[in-house]
């Protein structure tokens, strides 16, 4: 039994893609024919093999329980229509800035076997984990779920429809992240390991910290009331094993107003806090510098960035009020 989709999408500004795809058998070829604003002709692809799980991906889109007609009150966006035919059933629906359920697996499926058209953003996020100490976060969008790994248990939820939601405050966090490479970082790391749509992967990391990861703390609060039954608290302070701070050096990130890079300095006061504004020696000529603490760890010795006698004490608290001030 053969099977026919044609399908356009698109808008006036960027405008409309059209392709016709046919199944025959085991083989699948398509005919491009717009493809938005590029001007190019029509192509036609030789027929390549269809899996069988591609043909039941097909089937699981359930086309013919779509309803006839999609639309929005927003008067411009995108425009669609979809001829599906399957032996003597035809399906005939469109719609304006409105779409079926499973709208974003239709367009996957299509976007397997006719990649040109771009339907999909290729660098889209599709399966991100974040590894912080003992714990790790992943999420993967085709899915569905969210896996929380801990030390001594794991924890697999099912995010459904809402894992959109969670890959798009993701992609924000790592849209806003600092990933500056600077030597003088120390502090809890978070790893991350990133697949997008186009198959590349990404590796890396920053500092669990608000100035150089904003928003994570936030991302992470959010999936929380995002998925009802996740009770377990993500990236707990107390997955960190406690050790003792006796003998260990006090060393502090400070930050420069309007600056956003870091900077190593040592003390003896164990009251100083993150947050706390400081006077701290700048320079050459040791010239008393405003900063605030962004980071606060005890090290030994060999741990430190630098040689402990080449990093330089922090003077003592500032007011805050002239911080604030000289913004």
């Amino acid at each position: 039994m053969a099977q026919q989709i044609k399908f356009t999408v698109g808008n006036t500004t960027s405008g409309y893609k059209s392709v016709e795809l046919t199944i025959l058998g085991n083989r699948i070829a398509y005919k491009i024919l717009r493809n938005g604003l590029l001007e190019v002709a029509q192509k036609n692809s030789s027929s390549v093999e269809i899996s069988r799980s591609q043909l039941e991906e097909l089937d699981a889109l359930d086309i013919f329980s779509w309803e006839e007609n999609y639309t929005s009150d927003l008067r411009s966006g995108v425009h669609w229509s979809l001829t599906f035919t399957a032996g003597k059933k035809i399906y005939r629906g469109r719609g304006a800035n409105a779409y079926p359920e499973n709208w974003r697996r239709f367009l996957d499926w299509l976007d397997m076997f006719v990649p040109e058209l771009r339907l999909v953003n290729r660098r889209r996020l599709e399966r991100v984990s974040f590894s912080y100490d003992d714990e790790k976060l992943i999420l993967d969008r085709n899915d569905k779920t969210l896996t929380l790994d801990k030390k001594n248990s794991s924890h697999i939820y099912d995010a459904g429809t809402r894992i959109k939601k969670i890959f798009d405050l993701c992609q924000k966090i790592l849209d806003n992240a600092d990933f500056a490479d600077d030597e003088s970082n120390f502090g809890s790391q978070v790893n991350f390991e990133i697949i997008r749509h186009d198959g590349s992967t990404e590796n890396f990391e920053t500092i669990y910290d608000e100035n150089f990861l904003p928003g994570l703390a936030n991302f992470l609060e959010e999936i929380q009331t995002v998925i009802d039954d996740l009770t377990a608290k993500i990236f707990s302070p107390e997955t960190a094993d406690a050790v003792s701070n006796q003998g260990k050096y006090i060393l502090c990130k400070v930050q420069f107003p309007g600056s956003y890079k870091l900077y190593t300095y040592q003390t003896d006061d164990e009251t100083l806090a993150v947050g706390d504004a400081v006077d701290v020696p700048v320079g050459r000529y040791n010239e008393v510098t405003q900063a605030r603490i962004a980071d606060i760890g005890y090290f030994e010795a060999y741990e430190a960035p630098f040689p402990i006698d080449k990093i330089k004490k922090i003077i003592g608290k500032h007011v805050v009020a002239d911080w604030e001030n000289s913004h």
